[in-house]
């Protein structure tokens, strides 16, 4: 513990990055979305990013009936190492 303490210092708060006050909702990208993100179809999902700057679309997630799953994960899982690196 004195170890962690020298290393991160007595100020800090006690929250990690995964915790940190993001009260903003996960955009929900509609299922055509999800498909051409699992298909690899890079021109349609940049299309749909770039529509609206104010979202956060970039880590959108598939719709509940699609376990909602990360747009990230989609195009890894898919192997599509493009769109994984842009997303």
């Amino acid at each position: 513990l004195a170890q962690a303490d020298a290393e991160v210092g007595p100020d800090w708060d006690g929250v990690t990055v995964l915790e940190d006050k993001n009260d903003k909702q996960t955009v929900v990208m509609p299922d055509y979305i999800a498909r051409a993100v699992g298909t690899g179809d890079i021109k349609s999902v940049l299309r749909w990013i770039n529509a609206n700057r104010a979202e956060d679309r970039a880590n959108a997630k598939t719709s509940a009936d699609m376990m909602g799953t990360p747009a990230l994960f989609l195009a890894a899982e898919g192997d599509h190492m493009a769109l994984t690196t842009i997303l």
